[in-house]
């Protein structure tokens, strides 16, 4: 038991055996109703150019204020929050997905750390380890094991304890691989 689908054009409405007044009333009705969706269809579109050029200008907003009021974040910010590069559309659709296996903040790769910190990866690790930023479940998570090691996400507040820890360090013995390390990391912050 099958359901035929009747297209209701006006060749159709002719083999109906309907009347010339019905016929004529169901052709009204059916451009009527063209019409109608054609309208709301333009409307919809003028609307989604409208919201598109609103976005545009809300992500122009935030490039420039970003850039005149606080470049050093251009730089810092994780990349989840990264700005539209010149050859991108500035949309929202362009959202990036990161491994924050708990929800809680957890985004910057060890990459992302020694970018906020304008060092490199390697001074970055030696600061980490040597630091024990591992341990610190405020600090870092594992979130899997990479070949033959572990590999971390850290929360944003790595940056500033990093940053802490290299102005004031503890006074445990430091390896010399770090106290090299920080002798850059003070010389590129200008502090040293």
């Amino acid at each position: 038991m099958s359901k035929r689908i009747v297209d209701l054009g006006e060749k159709n409405l002719e083999d109906l055996g309907l009347s010339p007044e019905v016929v004529d009333i169901l052709t009204d009705i059916r451009a009527t109703v063209d019409e109608q969706y054609r309208e709301r269809f333009v409307e919809m579109a003028q609307a989604i150019n409208r919201q598109a050029a609103a976005l545009e200008r809300i992500q122009t907003t935030l490039t420039i204020l970003v850039e005149s009021l606080a470049p050093q974040l251009k730089e810092s910010v994780p990349v989840a929050f990264r700005m539209a590069r010149a050859d991108e559309e500035p949309d929202l659709a362009s959202a990036l997905v990161m491994a924050d296996p708990i929800g809680a903040g957890f985004t910057l790769t060890q990459a992302d750390v020694a970018r906020a910190l304008k060092l490199t990866d390697v001074d970055v690790s030696y600061l980490i380890r040597d630091f024990g930023v591992r341990d610190d479940p405020d600090l870092a998570v594992q979130v899997r094991r990479g070949k033959g090691r572990p590999l971390y996400n850290y929360h944003r507040r790595v940056v500033d304890r990093l940053r802490e820890l290299v102005q004031a360090p503890p006074e445990k013995k430091l390896k010399k691989t770090t106290q090299q390390a920080m002798a850059r990391a003070l010389k590129a912050w200008g502090l040293g």
